[in-house]
């Protein structure tokens, strides 16, 4: 099938219609963009330009009329005369067009003398005065909306206003002035009329003609305002007064502020300003002075601008997008049918392609042998099996008969035989093969006619190497051969059940054992010769057995036919089926009678040695018990007779041996007490926290007298932490005192005597105790722990009975130890002693 991308020309086309659509629409959107762009930026030059020259005009006028203040003050300081002093201010008038008209002021605000507008009016009243006073030296009052200096006698119309007050809209209002003043030193004593300021009435309309002259934009306006948004003067366009407040101007409008350290130099305002709707603003203080100058142009005048150009050149844009989407999606449908006969051309050659690489692919890898081959047998196609078993090529064997394949063998010739029917069955035979390398297989032939045509037939077939199968066959046959020997030569009686526990075989040894032969018991129930109880629990056990798989060994008792009882070990074993899962179960068991009859004699030889070990541990108790009285009085009598004898040397040596002879006869016995009352348990234990070292120490100091009668050195290595046990303390001394005692009484005469103790590796409390003696005889390490067990090594010690050691092992083992022996590689015997520690979070162990 013939690869398409996936950008078929259809698509290609749209996209590019698309494309070419979206690019005009965009291209003239950003050119209307760009003209709106550039027109608000040429504005916002234009307005900026406006209101700095405006202002400017302003400034130079305010600062003009400043300065003819200032010299006219000077003059009136210098006591000019009043005629004179009148022509400066005629002068001063005329120089400055935008001056309505000067005037000179006493303290109570009588006019002095005046020019202009100014010189109507006989006095200002006091009140206007003060407010003008206090505006400063030098300084710009509040618009008053009169156009005489007289007018600002009455109350009601007066400009003056206390500070921090919003001067009220007039009900009339008309044109006015701004009044400029500059203050003189006033009349200390108030008696005289003596020069006290100076007024400028400046017009403001002059102020503000500028505008008018420069916009050259009918659409412009202008305005110059006082703080607070009282209206000064304005272009004709402005439809307010001058005098009133400007009922556009928000309380947020930077116009607003009265105070001239926070008012902007300049900036820009977007919303309602002198006239009604949106404005685009730019407003510029003139500094130093309570005015701003206002310049302004409607916004819908710039919209209307942007609106026409978008009727002019979008429209125009949007239908050559529009015409360029029709003419593509036409053409894109055009495309997208003949694309659709392609496609479902594809489709089918794809599938007859797909068909031929899928036989081709099957008849190539199939591991057996496909062929066709004519009516008389001869090979006309076959796949590359052939080539892999034979090592030739596939054209070799083409127009050769099968069976030369195969050896020449006749039972494949026979396939191609004619035969009688009218119609030709399928056929099959099995023939050998020696494949390439010398193996020889066997495979399964099977032919299939084929009828091109009615009169002209063809065979195709297969051949199958079922080389494994019948190894596998030959060697099942071989284990089952196996299995039947090794069961038939079993010297153990076993038997073969299925899963509904019927006999499937049994060997020799079983038809000797049970007295059965083995055609009478094939196919019928097991157990059918046990009482139903037991028959009910041996189905029980075999039941879940097969459930379960695996082994089962138990023990039973069997009774033949002779009646007599037997001990039987039974074990069964499940064995699996083709899926795995249990099919039948293996059954042997074995007479272990003798070895039940020899353990419950020895159970009972056991009981009685127990018996007689307790009484022979009675009667040494017993014994030992009776003969201590006799021994203290033997005792006391020795020592008695060794006191007054004292004269008598001869005799009281013969006391004196009387009483050591006593003494060690009476340790004989405690010794036995001791063994015979651990060893039935009445001896009690009562084990608390202790340390080791302090209760070595003690009983170290106590034998100090044997080790000085023998000359013997004692090196004590006890550690310096606490080796922290559980033990009896007097019990523990015993069993120290004893191990110490027994290496004293093994050490030479001069010897040295190692005593040392820690913790092992395991954790565990170790005291060893080492002596310079003959050592044990290495058969004898063990036995010299048994009760009256001496070693056999010489020694030059006298007395010892034997029960030390055997009392030192039954201590320790009470305490949860051991203790055994070994010896020194340069002589002499180790007693080691082993004890559980305490654990670390214990409490600290008493010292004793």
């Amino acid at each position: 099938m013939p690869h398409r991308s996936r950008w078929r020309p259809s698509r290609i086309t749209l996209l590019s219609g698309l494309v070419l659509a979206c690019m005009v629409t965009a291209g003239t959107g950003y050119a209307l963009w760009r003209d709106h762009h550039a027109r608000l930026t040429q504005a916002d030059l234009q307005q900026t330009l406006l209101a700095r020259v405006v202002e400017e005009h302003a400034t130079r006028g305010l600062d003009a009329t400043r300065a003819a203040l200032e010299q006219l003050a000077q003059a009136t300081t210098r006591r000019t005369p009043h005629t004179e002093l009148h022509a400066l201010m005629e002068q001063t008038r005329a120089s400055l067009h935008f001056v309505q008209g000067l005037a000179l002021l006493d303290d109570h605000g009588r006019v002095l003398t005046a020019v202009g507008s100014a010189a109507t009016g006989p006095q200002v009243p006091a009140l206007a005065m003060a407010a003008w006073r206090e505006a400063g030296p030098q300084a710009i009052g509040r618009f008053v909306a009169r156009t005489s200096l007289a007018a600002s006698t009455s109350p009601s119309t007066s400009p003056s206003t206390t500070p921090g007050t919003e001067p009220s809209a007039l009900t009339s209002p008309s044109p006015g002035y701004l009044p400029v003043l500059q203050a003189l030193p006033a009349d200390p004593a108030g008696q005289h009329h003596t020069p006290a300021l100076l007024v400028a009435m400046v017009n403001p309309e002059a102020l503000a003609s500028l505008h008018e002259l420069t916009a050259n934009d009918t659409r412009a306006a202008g305005a110059l305002v006082e703080y607070g948004g009282r209206l000064l003067a304005r272009t004709p366009d402005v439809p307010v007064r001058p005098g009133t407040l400007l009922p556009g101007l928000t309380a947020g409008h930077p116009a607003l502020t009265q105070d001239p350290a926070v008012a902007a130099l300049e900036g820009r305002w977007d919303g309602t300003g002198l006239r009604p709707g949106p404005q685009f603003m730019r407003f510029r203080h003139l500094p130093g002075r309570p005015l701003h100058v206002l310049v302004e142009l409607p916004r819908n005048s710039l919209h209307e601008q942007t609106w026409q150009a978008v009727r002019e050149q979008g429209l125009p844009a949007l239908a050559i997008a529009a015409a360029l989407l029709s003419l593509t999606a036409v053409a894109s449908a055009a495309l997208r049918s003949r694309e659709r006969s392609l496609a479902q051309l594809d489709t089918v050659l794809g599938q007859v392609v797909a068909r031929e690489q899928e036989l081709s692919a099957i008849f190539g890898t199939v591991q057996d042998l496909l062929f066709r081959t004519d009516a008389a047998g001869r090979v006309t196609l076959i796949n590359e099996g052939y080539a892999r078993l034979s090592g030739e090529p596939v054209a070799q064997v083409i127009g050769q008969p099968l069976e030369a394949v195969f050896g020449g063998a006749p039972n494949v010739a026979a396939l191609f035989l004619p035969q009688q029917h009218a119609t030709v069955q399928p056929r099959q035979t099995r023939a050998d093969w020696v494949t390439a390398g010398g193996r020889l297989r066997s495979f399964e032939i099977s032919v299939v006619p084929l009828y091109r045509q009615p009169d002209h037939l063809e065979w195709v077939g297969s051949a199958t190497d079922v080389s494994a199968l019948v190894h596998a066959q030959a060697e099942l046959r071989a284990q089952l051969g196996l299995a039947r020997s090794l069961l038939a030569s079993s010297p153990l009686p076993m038997s073969v059940l299925d899963t509904f526990n019927r006999y499937l075989d049994v060997n020799r040894a079983w038809e000797q054992f049970t007295g059965r032969q083995r055609a009478d018991v094939l196919g019928r129930q097991a157990c059918s010769d046990l009482p139903p109880d037991e028959v009910a629990r041996d189905r029980e056990r075999d039941a879940e057995l097969l459930a379960r798989g695996g082994e089962l060994t138990y023990e039973t008792v069997w009774r033949g036919r002779d009646g007599r009882p037997r001990d039987l070990r039974v074990s069964k074993s499940t064995f699996p089926d083709a899926q795995g899962r249990p099919m039948g179960l293996v059954v042997c068991f074995m007479d272990i009678s003798e070895f039940r009859e020899a353990d419950r004699a020895a159970r009972a030889a056991r009981d009685a040695a127990l018996g007689a070990s307790q009484a022979k541990s009675e009667f040494i108790a017993n014994v030992s018990h009776e003969l201590r009285t006799p021994l203290q009085a033997i005792l006391g009598f020795a020592e008695l007779g060794s006191r007054r004898t004292k004269e008598q040397p001869r005799v009281g040596e013969l006391f004196s041996d009387v009483h050591r002879a006593g003494q060690r006869m009476l340790s004989l016995v405690n010794d036995l007490l001791d063994l015979a009352k651990i060893e039935r348990g009445q001896e009690p234990i009562h084990p608390q926290p202790l340390d080791l070292r302090p209760l070595a120490l003690e009983v170290v100091r106590e034998l100090t007298p044997l080790f000085s009668a023998r000359d013997l050195m004692l090196d004590a290595q006890l550690g310096g932490d606490d080796l922290g046990v559980m033990a009896d303390p007097l019990r523990l001394q015993q069993l120290l005192r004893n191990l110490l005692a027994n290496a004293i009484r093994f050490s030479p005469v001069g010897g040295r005597v190692e005593l040392a103790a820690g913790l092992d590796d395991a954790g565990d409390v170790r005291l060893t105790v080492s002596d310079q003696g003959p050592g044990i005889p290495p058969d004898e390490l063990e036995r010299v722990f048994e009760a009256f067990v001496q070693s056999s090594g010489p020694h030059d010690a006298a007395g010892g009975t034997g029960l030390g050691l055997a009392i030192c092992r039954r201590l320790a083992q009470a305490h949860g130890g051991r203790i055994w022996a070994a010896n020194r590689p340069g002589g002499g015997a180790v007693l080691t002693l082993v004890l559980p520690a305490l654990p670390r979070e214990d409490s600290r162990p008493a010292r004793l």
